[in-house]
């Protein structure tokens, strides 16, 4: 996960210093055209994390409920909570 964000993030800005280089707009559209696509990525970038989080407290919860079936105690799945 973590060498996907770093990857996303280094053709990011490869992306940005090449755009910038050879921009053919006004520096104020391509200033709104950069936070803009900033916010999405931003937006992207946060999805990803709750999905990570989420994926991550799926797998806590799983692992919580074989530990304890194996021991042969109950699992209350009522006190965890879940990432939205």
């Amino acid at each position: 996960m973590l060498k996907g964000v770093r990857v996303s993030v280094k053709y990011f800005t490869l992306g940005l210093l090449a755009g910038l280089l050879v921009a053919p707009r006004k520096g104020d559209d391509t200033r709104a055209l950069l936070v803009e696509r900033g916010r999405e990525y931003l937006k992207e970038l946060m999805s990803s994390g709750q999905q990570a989080a989420a994926d991550l407290g799926a797998k806590a919860r799983d692992t919580a409920q074989d530990t304890f079936k194996n021991e042969g105690r109950s699992y209350d799945s009522t006190s965890t909570s879940s990432v939205q």
